[in-house]
């Protein structure tokens, strides 16, 4: 898993893995049924929406989008460590690497 996680642009981050993987998280709002009034991320890998993030107090509800069974080197734990980053980075931790 071991990702890199930095602030890239106003709410959105850019995480890298060792093996050249490198993936964009980014605020999202265009997820009706997902955002219900909490902070809402999209992840996007190799220019595909591959998850959503949806922040709950101290806690993440991740949900790997169909476009995201196509990578198969970003998995379920990967999701998971990203949006603890997110959380985290969110919180005002700051860089945390």
């Amino acid at each position: 898993m071991k990702w890199k996680v930095d602030n890239w642009l106003s709410e959105g981050f850019r995480a890298r893995k060792a093996g050249a993987l490198t993936a964009y998280i980014y605020k999202s709002l265009n997820w009706p049924d997902f955002y219900r009034g909490t902070p809402a991320y999209e992840v996007r890998y190799a220019g595909a929406s591959i998850a959503l993030i949806r922040l709950d107090g101290k806690g993440a509800t991740v949900r790997r989008l169909q476009a995201g069974e196509v990578f198969p080197e970003i998995s379920e734990l990967d999701l998971v460590e990203l949006a603890l980053w997110v959380s985290k980075l969110r919180g005002g931790g700051g860089q945390l690497n």
